[in-house]
């Protein structure tokens, strides 16, 4: 029989379709329906079309059993039933909204785990010397696997055995909240004593004004070796205080703080798969390839095979950070994982977890690998869950979704909603690029911004713009405005892309993007001052801009990564915060910091609508510089704040009729030095801010 393939499918709730190849007739052969290796179903009625035979059965057929069509020439063929994932009333029978998980007490535990395609299902509890101990769980309704043993099992090592398809396979549990070391195992764990010690912030609350972004990742912010940090890469490195560079100036959560920042935007912290656990600095990743969404990652931890340490590291690095006043974004990757074939979810309900494109193969619209599909409602209910579970377990004040626009927009909104219940400042933004074409739902891209009235969206527009301008581009001067209008107006050619301008993420570099530094040099800007006098600029561009400023670490440094851009896999050399830069370029974070602080006093960068700014935002040119005049209240006793914009290679001058209040100039904020002048000079490449002066201010000239 070298020569005869044979397979069978359920293709219809009633149907059963066998595939033959063979060079032999089987017109008269007789099938049967194996069922639980126990009774039989005499299969009669049968259509042939080609190589196909199709069966039709009196009834749709009861998920959870084992099955096989027999027939006496070829033997049992297992049939595969994972296509019943896709019939119309899949969803409707078998979307389950009860505790999924391990749920731990030290009388007993339940394991609940949801598949409803198989038709066994043990659990594989792990105990010393490697011995395994199988326990098998009962079906319960829409398709749910139970199974309780009394007795005390915290920290138990255990996984799934399950079996779909006759195909035997070990899985973790997708709801593990902690586990050993490489996906050794999932770890049952007391889920009430972690919320007990969530670090829930107690900061006042933010306007939106207020609200300063700052990118990093956990190795890269402490991994530098110049620094007298102990636990260099890990959760604890961001909790020590009083660390220093090798000049003595402040690193780590220090430094941090000492950049007045409101948000520090983490890469991911959710479990990811390319890192060697126990040999985490052998390797080097962002983590943008997640394996399990309920468990911080364990090269970050001291000791990665124990599970309450990364646990419990976590949330003291999150704790501190909120003692330090700094409020923590999670980076999530909700749009694919990495390995498919390893991840749990899709190891217990084959065909489910990924989007497929209309002619059925897997979609990998995120270029990363198969797409999952947020609009399965227990894929989104996995997203959901681990979302809560972040906030309720670690007290994160906000995500950021990567691909956000391969995510449906109500699970972005109702991960949103359940975020503000528990915190009125919390945010949700993501990369809202258009991915994917729009399916039954709407996706959370660009496109449906008007969906998501208070979600935020990276604005490529405000990068491109902004990079191009500040480096001397005169003929991006429109699409400049529009970008530092938050681009919630219409404004020459461009339409407005947001109906608020709290939508607009402002940035000019991020992990995955050139750093401005190695942009300019790209660009051909060969002068090293001439550089960090522009990635000054660009810094002052971004914090005085409407929406919301977004700072990548090393930015304020004027950092290199040697011309790669995404380098998510290059080590720490490229990617580290280095304190040498720090040490010799304090000066141009120091910059920054007085234009931070300068911005958070100026009232109007909280206004969010649109026309408010129209009203209120005149524009005006000098020669080839530009100003941007804000009137009304502005915090400051002022009738007006002036922006005087200087792209050029040469200094500029503007002549005020009366004297202006200077505030901001090439070396930061004029705090309390009361400048006062007529006409202004605006150094080459640089901003200068001015007011009104108070009325109760006698008019004088100088400094």
């Amino acid at each position: 029989m070298k020569d005869t393939f044979v397979s069978a499918r359920l293709v219809a709730p009633n149907q059963i379709r066998v595939l033959l190849v063979s060079p032999a007739s089987w017109e008269k052969e007789r099938f049967w329906l194996e069922v639980d290796h126990q009774s039989e179903i005499a299969l009669h009625s049968r259509k042939i079309e080609g190589d196909y035979l199709d069966f039709t059965l009196p009834s749709p057929l009861a998920l959870g059993h084992s099955y096989f069509v027999y027939t006496p020439s070829l033997g049992n063929i297992p049939l595969d039933v994972s296509e019943a994932t896709t019939f119309p009333d899949f969803d409707e029978n078998y979307t389950y909204h009860g505790r999924l998980g391990p749920e731990y007490s030290p009388e007993e535990t339940t394991w609940r785990v949801w598949a409803p395609l198989a038709s066994s299902v043990s659990l594989v509890v792990h105990q010393k010397r490697g011995r395994e101990v199988l326990y098998p769980l009962r079906r319960f309704a829409h398709g749910t696997w139970i199974l309780t043993l009394k007795g005390n099992f915290l920290h138990t090592a255990y996984h799934f055995r399950v079996t779909n398809n006759e195909v035997v396979t070990d899985t973790l549990d997708p709801y593990a909240k902690s586990s050993l070391a490489n996906l050794g195992a999932s770890v049952v764990m007391d889920e009430r004593k972690i919320l007990a010690e969530a670090p829930h912030a107690s900061l006042p609350s933010l306007s939106f004004g207020q609200m300063v972004l700052y990118e990093g990742n956990v190795r890269d912010l402490t991994v530098d070796s110049s620094s007298d940090i102990v636990c260099k890469g890990l959760y604890l490195g961001l909790t020590e205080s009083g660390r220093k560079t090798f000049k003595g100036n402040a690193f780590g959560l220090d430094y941090l703080r000492s950049l007045g920042v409101t948000h520090l935007q983490l890469q991911p912290l959710q479990d990811f798969g390319s890192v060697d656990e126990m040999k985490p600095f052998s390797q080097y990743n962002w983590g943008y390839d997640p394996m399990q969404y309920f468990v911080p990652e364990g090269s970050y931890a001291t000791k990665p095979n124990d599970p309450e340490s990364r646990v419990q590291e976590a949330q003291a690095m999150i704790r501190v950070l909120h003692e330090a006043g700094i409020r923590v974004v999670l980076d999530v990757v909700y749009n694919h994982v990495y390995r498919p074939a390893r991840f749990a979810m899709a190891q217990l309900v084959p065909n489910y977890c990924f989007r497929h494109t209309h002619d059925g193969k897997l979609s990998s619209y995120s270029g990363c690998g198969d797409d999952l599909d947020s609009n399965r409602p227990m894929v989104r209910r996995l997203i959901e869950d681990s979302a809560k579970w972040w906030i309720d377990a670690y007290g994160v004040d906000g995500f950021r979704f990567d691909l956000m626009g391969l995510i449906d927009t109500k699970t972005i909104e109702d991960i949103r909603h359940y975020g503000k219940a528990k915190n009125s400042d919390f945010l949700c933004y993501g990369e809202g690029w258009e991915m994917a074409p729009d399916g039954q739902e709407k996706m959370a891209n660009m496109a449906h911004a008007s969906l998501l009235p208070h979600v935020g969206f990276f604005n490529d527009r405000f990068r491109d713009a902004v990079r191009a301008y500040c480096a001397g581009d005169l003929g991006e001067r429109d699409h400049f405005i529009y970008a530092m209008l938050g681009s919630a107006n219409d404004w020459a050619d461009q339409k407005a892309l947001f109906s608020s301008v709290a939508q607009s993420i402002n940035y000019i570099e991020c992990h995955d993007n050139a750093t401005y530094y190695d942009w300019l040099r790209k660009r051909g800007i060969t002068s090293e001052a001439e550089r960090l006098s522009i990635v000054k600029f660009g810094m002052a561009s971004v914090l005085f801009s409407f929406g919301i400023p977004f700072l990548h670490a090393g930015q304020e440094l004027g950092q290199t990564k040697f011309g790669n851009e995404n380098s998510y896999n290059l080590g720490d050399l490229v990617n580290k915060l280095s304190t040498k830069m720090l040490d010799t370029r304090l000066e141009i974070a120091q910059y920054g910091v007085s234009a931070l602080r300068l911005r958070q006093k100026l009232s109007f960068f909280a206004w969010q609508d649109p026309k408010t700014l129209a009203d209120r935002v005149d524009i005006l040119s000098f020669g080839d510089g530009l100003l941007i005049r804000v009137k009304g209240d502005n915090g400051l006793d002022s009738d007006a704040v002036d922006f005087l914009f200087n792209p050029t290679a040469s200094a500029l001058t503007y002549a005020y009729p009366d004297d202006r209040w200077i505030l901001f100039d090439g070396g930061g904020a004029c705090d309390g030095a009361r400048l006062l002048g007529r006409n202004v000079i605006i150094p080459k490449h640089s901003l200068l801010i001015t007011a009104v002066p108070p009325s109760h201010w006698p008019s004088s000239h100088g400094r």
